[in-house]
């Protein structure tokens, strides 16, 4: 079976004791249906922030609120707290904007 990087990966950012950490996963785990699985079922404690990202087209978009909306959506409707999540950027950074040299093949 052949990787394809031209797709939406998922990665979070966590705390633990004051440190901020990127839980390790398998490549086939890095989607949103098994992120949403793992939140539910309490796999991570002190989410900072969940990023989604295409290496191929060189982009990363922060959509922490939607996932954990997406996640917890009952309990948006019975604690208003919820739907507070903490504000985070929604624009996009680009490869280059990051840091990140890229090349490109024709």
């Amino acid at each position: 079976m052949g990787l394809s990087f031209d797709t939406s990966f998922f990665s979070i950012i966590c705390e633990l004791n004051g440190a901020l950490y990127t839980p390790e996963f398998d490549l086939t785990d890095m989607r949103i249906s098994q992120i949403i699985q793992d939140l539910r079922s309490g796999q991570f404690e002190n989410v900072h922030a969940i990023l989604e990202f295409n290496p191929a087209e060189g982009w990363c978009n922060d959509v922490t609120s939607d996932v954990l909306t997406a996640a917890f959506e009952e309990e948006t409707d019975i604690n208003p707290e919820v739907e507070n999540w903490p504000e985070y950027s929604r624009e996009r950074i680009d490869g280059q904007r990051a840091g990140i040299a890229s090349r490109v093949a024709a």
